[in-house]
């Protein structure tokens, strides 16, 4: 886990600092002087709502799984969570299944597809989001097309399992593809067609919310970029830095955000800020408030990973 923070603060250096040569972050100045601040907090609260709106899709796993807890522990392990969004994989993530062992009894293996469905289906989400704007991309269209229909190809079946079926070939790979095999069975096994439907419908509009928020943070520079249009921009810089596997998709989605705002038409210094502000506010913003949440709460939210731990010892 340390390697992973240790990689996570690294890429998020060379992600803050490549954009900022990109954009001649230098003449940011004039910008950020010109900025709209009043709009700060609408910004901060649309980027994290983004999370909020989230809870519900982790409340109605939680249901489908039969774990009956209070509501404030739910959102206790829910936001603790958020700590973890940042590492590689969102790997930490499975520190709300340790959580959860603590509260419920049941075990982290039991419990893990609720992780997966989580991820599974904000890829899902950000494919179809991504979908909506495939037109806007003029030559590129057929790699976008490619990125954004791999998740969705998941959803087909058979597709999973002969995919599956050809990395238990490679012997390198194959321990992991038998315990990616237990995985999806196990998820879409949880998947039924009303869970679906809800988690999907609560998942487009957790990343609209996020969409808002670039919105408003391009309207605080002057520049006008309507809701739908921003939702767009930003859902497929996510989908690439998801696809990408890095820390919080860091580096690839700061780029790709920032690209895809120059080729909207946004200045190269005002798209470098813009994308530096809009990951501030959404990834870092849930990271901090997640840590955050985690210290306060380390007493009875913290002592179940602790527990944990130390019986693996």
């Amino acid at each position: 886990m340390r390697k992973g923070v240790t990689l996570t603060i690294v890429l998020s250096v060379i992600a803050f600092t490549s954009i900022g040569m990109w954009g001649d972050i230098l003449k940011a100045g004039p910008a950020l002087r010109g900025f709209s601040w009043y709009l700060i907090p609408l910004i901060a609260f649309f980027g994290f709502c983004n999370d909020l709106v989230k809870f519900f899709r982790w409340h109605v796993y939680l249901q489908k799984m039969g774990i009956r807890i209070q509501a404030k522990k739910s959102l206790d392990i829910f936001l603790a969570g958020l700590s973890m969004s940042a590492t590689p994989g969102k790997a930490g993530l499975l520190i709300k299944s340790q959580m959860l062992k603590g509260v419920s009894g049941h075990s982290m293996i039991s419990t893990s597809p609720i992780i997966a469905a989580e991820l599974y289906m904000d890829l899902i989400g950000l494919s179809l989001i991504s979908l909506l704007g495939i037109g806007l991309l003029g030559n590129e269209i057929w790699v976008a097309l490619l990125l954004c229909m791999l998740p969705l190809l998941g959803l087909v079946p058979g597709i999973p399992g002969f995919a599956i079926g050809l990395l238990e070939k490679i012997p390198i790979l194959s321990g992991r593809a038998l315990e990616m095999r237990k995985a999806l069975d196990s998820m879409f096994g949880f998947f039924g067609v009303k869970v679906l439907i809800v988690s999907l419908s609560i998942t487009l509009i957790a990343w609209t919310s996020e969409g808002i928020a670039l919105s408003l943070i391009l309207k605080g520079l002057g520049f006008d970029v309507g809701i739908v249009m921003a939702t767009i921009l930003f859902g497929f810089s996510t989908l690439i830095g998801v696809l990408s596997m890095l820390p919080g998709g860091l580096l690839v989605t700061d780029a790709s955000l920032m690209g895809l705002l120059v080729h909207a038409g946004i200045p190269n210094t005002p798209a470098a800020v813009a994308s530096i502000m809009a990951r501030v506010f959404t990834l870092w913003l849930a990271v901090i408030i997640g840590s955050i949440f985690l210290v306060i709460h380390r007493n009875d939210v913290s002592k179940d990973l602790q527990g944990e731990q130390h019986i693996g010892k």
